[in-house]
């Protein structure tokens, strides 16, 4: 296997642990923020605890999910620095909006927990927003990447004129149903993880509200996950046949499979107000992400751009400046699924053994 293609299994692999985390932080941090304006605004003290809860979980999580987008970029800038650059000069704007809400949502995070109790709820209430917020408008700008090298529209501008708008990519009506795709299912897990941590808590209040979370928006996401499957017809032909009728659809079929299961179980639960099938929807809402992201970044493959029904494969963006010896690749590889066992073991005290239970009650 040649260095380019490792790079790419790579990236993929790092791609689908972020998008992975990284739905459970932005939809559990909204949330979190959502029931502490709320608890502002009705007094409501059992809102506050709840709010408390959720937010150490996405605590938890966030610094994780934060180190794999870390590494995504070193990846790219050390086996993909063509890509890298083109998507510098051509996506710039949307990169800043991405690096701009970074750089708010983590001081977000660190004052909206440890101002907690100490400054009035209203502006309390005023930075978790902030925070939640942010969290959506990160994947505003990096879902543009995504968008740009599955259907590229500001990509295709600088190749054809040698110049882009700065706002290109946002002309690309892919583009905004990849963005509402990618909120709906974030919000979805959020609620589906809130359900299972409060079960654990015996909170049967809390598990309402994040099965509200998680059924509501599930039931919104499977239509615009239907748009957004025909749309890959028009808007990229390769991806929409690799995924259907190619080497991907036995994935696509899982995807299917999965999210019925997930309406079920999600309906079952609501109703009944169950927290026996909370964990079972957790384990369906994080594998519907799995899959889905699988297709997002695996089905372009031997491509890494792809341009209707053909693409420019994934050697033309590789390094051309350093070999990296595969010797140290394969030692990198092995190195972040040692720290991946190593953050699960940690997560799964912090969150099933200690953490929660330490959270005080009044």
């Amino acid at each position: 296997m040649r260095m380019s293609e490792v790079g790419f299994f790579g990236l993929g692999f790092a791609v689908l642990l972020h998008i992975i985390f990284v739905s459970i932080t932005i939809g559990v941090g909204w949330i979190a923020a959502y029931s502490r304006l709320k608890a502002y605004l009705s007094n409501d003290s059992y809102l506050e605890m709840f709010s408390r809860k959720v937010f150490k979980v996405m605590v938890v999580l966030e610094l994780f999910s934060g180190v794999w987008g870390t590494i995504i970029t070193v990846f790219l800038a050390g086996f993909f620095p063509t890509l890298t650059a083109l998507a510098t000069n051509v996506l710039f704007v949307p990169l800043l909006i991405a690096l701009i809400s970074i750089m708010v949502r983590i001081p977000s995070i660190g004052i909206f927990w440890y101002t907690w109790g100490k400054i009035h709820p209203r502006y309390h209430s005023f930075i978790g927003i902030v925070m939640a917020v942010s969290g959506f408008t990160i994947p505003l700008g990096f879902r543009a990447i995504f968008s740009e090298i599955t259907a590229p529209t500001a990509v295709a501008e600088y190749l054809t004129t040698s110049a882009v708008s700065p706002l290109a990519a946002y002309a690309n009506p892919f583009f905004w149903l990849l963005y509402l795709h990618t909120l709906f299912a974030v919000m979805s897990v959020g609620g589906f993880v809130v359900a299972y941590l409060m079960s654990l808590e015996g909170d049967s209040d809390g598990i309402r509200v994040g099965y509200l979370y998680g059924l509501g928006f599930l039931l919104i996401q499977i239509p615009m996950g239907v748009i957004f499957w025909a749309s890959l017809h028009d808007y990229s032909p390769y991806m929409f046949s690799s995924v259907t009728f190619g080497s991907f659809a036995p994935a696509f079929a899982a995807k299917i499979a999965v999210v019925t299961a997930l309406l079920v179980l999600g309906i079952l639960g609501y109703i009944r107000e169950s927290a026996s099938y909370t964990k079972y929807s957790l384990i369906l809402a994080l594998s519907a992400v799995f899959f889905g992201e699988l297709m997002n970044s695996g089905a372009r493959y031997p491509y890494m751009v792809v341009t209707g029904s053909e693409g420019i494969p994934i050697a033309a963006f590789s390094n051309l400046y350093i070999e990296v010896p595969m010797v140290a690749v394969y030692v990198i590889m092995a190195f972040l699924l040692v720290s991946l066992a190593v953050f699960l073991t940690a997560a799964f005290y912090a969150l099933f053994k200690r953490y929660l239970t330490e959270v005080p009650e009044s």
